[in-house]
This record gives structure tokens, sequence and C-alpha cells, in this order.
């Protein structure tokens, strides 16, 4: 359901403006630079809430590459202020077990301790101290230890997905039992912190209206409004001069164990009946984090192509006849499908993989929920060209109406200049 603007409840400037607002940006990593689709979103609302407003941003900060002199210069050349604390190590160590097992006996899930920093917190209470902020923006649901504690602002919450039904899906595609009882219990506390901190706070932003029914649900007391997952239309473009027509492309990180567990399925149990048909098949796989199963596969198998990270996933998606997301868990809308509709590709996905995307199946793309229809859909698009053309150019206009970055932002902006006041908002 879209959210309702009233105008008579605007704040205006003396001009007939829309007034500036002062947002303090919380986020768990450096936005850039851009690495994955979190990143992605990020950086575009960021980006987007600064061209309009006056914006701090405050992040964690996971690698050294975040907190080289150009990448924080970059976001100065926007962001009112910014400043990075150093993240809690992601690595096995004594600490990180320390704060696994201080989760196991808290109410909190461990992804709450996972980026909990006492340093972090305090510099929240030191600017929200020095500067009158109309809004504190949460950017994501592990950062809100941050703000469920303060008074008087106004306290919005993105969660990118709805994190307990992306553990549980996780933990219901895991084999090993000790893992997946961690994953069960996490999903639990997950779903009891979903279900009473929107109601805590003063709005909750969502990236799809699927998700936001489920939060609904979930937490009929939330205040609830979409602002989607977007793609930059104009850099995703098509280029029909370099596709290859036995080509097929995947995109996505294996430090996200649902993009591993995906790429997993796809190869051992869809890959081999595509070659069966279409010997000549090639398969590009871009993404950073390549685990030792998939290198020791691509030695022995010259059409799979593994590239690595790369700073820009553009030129390999507009090679692909056919993109390919074989995705099983996971939760959100996910941004590596919105920028292959943008390039106009013929996409075959599961229905987790389009999950609260505005498309239909067989017109915007094509759903497959079990590998022997996830193949034979990708064979025939394969061999038709004018069914990928057909997909692939209403992919496009889709994505042009729908997912258009620029219009993202500006209702992002609204929102907030709208509902900043709670009793302003209406759903």
């Amino acid at each position: 359901m879209p959210i309702e603007i009233h105008k008579g409840l605007m704040e205006h400037s003396s001009a007939g403006l829309p007034k500036q607002l002062k947002i303090l940006f919380l986020t768990n990593r450096s936005p850039y630079p851009i690495k994955d689709g979190q990143t992605r979103r990020t950086y575009n609302i960021l980006k987007g809430l600064a061209s309009r407003h006056e914006v701090h941003l405050l992040s964690l900060c996971e690698t050294p590459s975040e907190a080289e002199i150009e990448n924080v210069e970059h976001l100065k050349g926007f962001c009112q202020q910014v400043k990075l604390v150093p993240a809690p190590p992601k690595t096995l160590s004594l600490a990180m077990v320390t704060r696994l097992l201080r989760s196991l006996l808290s109410s909190d899930p461990y992804t709450i301790w996972r980026h909990y920093s006492r340093e972090y917190a305090r510099q929240v209470r030191i600017w929200v101290s020095a500067t009158s902020f109309d809004v504190v923006h949460c950017d994501i649901l592990p950062m809100v230890y941050c703000v469920r504690g303060l008074r008087g602002l106004f306290r919005t919450l993105t969660d990118h997905d709805v994190s307990y039904l992306k553990t549980k899906r996780l933990a219901e595609q895991i084999r090993n039992p000790p893992l997946k009882l961690f994953l069960y219990f996490e999903a639990m506390k997950l779903k009891r912190l979903e279900s009473r901190i929107f109601s805590e706070l003063d709005l909750g932003v969502v990236v799809s209206e699927l998700d936001r029914q489920h939060f609904k649900r979930l937490c009929p007391g939330g205040r609830f409004a979409v602002v989607k997952n977007g793609v930059d239309v104009r850099a995703f473009v098509q280029d029909p001069n370099v596709v290859e027509p036995n080509a097929l492309a995947w995109v996505g990180g294996f430090h996200h164990s649902p993009n591993d567990e995906a790429v997993k399925y796809f190869i051992e149990e869809i890959y081999p009946s595509i070659r069966q048909v279409r010997a000549e098949v090639i398969l590009y796989i871009v993404g950073g984090g390549v685990p030792n199963w998939l290198n020791d596969l691509a030695k022995g198998d010259s059409s799979i192509i593994l590239t690595g990270y790369v700073d820009d996933p553009l030129p390999y998606i507009q090679r692909a006849a056919v993109f390919v997301a074989p995705i099983l868990s996971g939760g959100g809308t996910k941004l590596k499908v919105l920028e292959a509709m943008a390039v106009g590709k013929a996409i075959v996905s599961t229905s987790i993989g389009v999950e609260g995307i505005e498309g239909e199946d067989q017109e915007h793309f094509m759903v497959a929920d079990n590998p022997e229809v996830f193949s034979s859909r990708v064979v025939s698009l394969l061999n038709d060209h004018d069914l990928r053309e057909r997909l692939g150019a209403n992919a496009r206009k889709r994505a042009m109406e729908q997912y258009d970055w620029e219009a993202i932002q500006e209702t992002m902006s609204k929102l907030y200049q709208t509902a900043k006041k709670q009793s302003d908002y209406v759903v």
C-alpha cells in the first residue's frame, strides 16, 4: 500500500521550498566503495538524501579500503560530516567467540552483538548531543542498538529484508545440525526483535510491498513505508554488440551465504542438464570470495569462468544471453536482478530470487523452482532469440518505470519531509 503524503503538513522555508532537514545517517559499513547490493542501496539513498538535505554520516568501518583518504573524501563531497569507527573484527578470534556466547545468553540476536561497538554507540550519543537532528536514519537492523535508547528524536529503521525470515530460510537449507539449530534459534530471536522494535521507533522503511505486508503482520503497531531498491537505469544499459549467444551470467559475492548456496545448487543440479543440450554453453560467475570448492571445480571445467570481485559487473551482464538467479534463501529484493532487468536481459530465477519485484512470470522474467524446470527454461531462452528479446525489453521497461534510483531518492526525501513527525505519517 503506498504512503499518503499530505502537502499541508510539509514544513516550508520562507521561499516556499521544502525545509532542508538535518539527518544523522548510521550504517554498519561504509557505503563507498560500493561492493555489493547492500552498499549499493546505502550509497544511493545516502547520496540522494545528501543532495537535498544536510546529512551527517557516522559509519562502522570493516576494511582498510573503506578508510582510505580518497574514499572518505568522496563521501565528504556530498555529506556535511563523515566519521568512520572501526567495526568489531569478523575473523575467528576470542573476541568473536565471546560475542557469540554473549548472544546466546542475551535476548538480542547474534546479528546485534556481531556489530556491537561501544565506541560507535558513544559517538552516536556525542553527535546527537552536539547537533539538533531532524531525523536519525538507522540504515540496517544490526545497528538498532544505537537508536532504541534515544528519546525525543524522529528515529527510522531500514530493514533491507525480513531478517528473521531470511535466517529461517537459511536454516532450512543448512545440513550441519549444530549450525541449523543455531540459525533456528537466531531466527526466533530476530522475529521477536522485529515484532517489537518497529512499534518503539517512529518509522520502518522496507524495500517492497511484500516486505511491508510481512512486517504489518509481525508488528501491527508499527508504521511502515516502502522505499524500493533501485538501479541506475542510465548506467545499466544494453549493448547488443557484445552479447555472447551461449553465455550465462551470475552476479553475487560469496561472503553472503545465500549466494554460495545458489551457485552450488545451480552447478550441481541445473548446469549439467543445460550442458547436455547446449554443450557450448559457458557460465560467468562474477563475485569475490570464491570458495575453494568452486575454484577447484573451475580448474577442470573451462566452461566455468570465475571473474572474482569486479568493480563493475555491467560488462559481464551485458555479455550474457541469459542471466540466472537460482537463489534458495535470503530476503529482500535482489539488486542483481534489478540490474539485469535494466540491462534488458532474459532472466531465469527462483521465486525467492524475484521476491518483492513487481513483475510477472514469462512476461518480465521466468520463474523456476525445481532443477528440471530451471534448466529447461534456460535452454528455451538460449534457443529462442525472439523470446529473449521480448522478455529483456519488458524487463528493461519495468526497471525504468519502477526502479529508477533518481525517482526512489526523491521518494525517500519527501518521506522524511512529510513524515518526520509521527502524527504526520499516514499509511
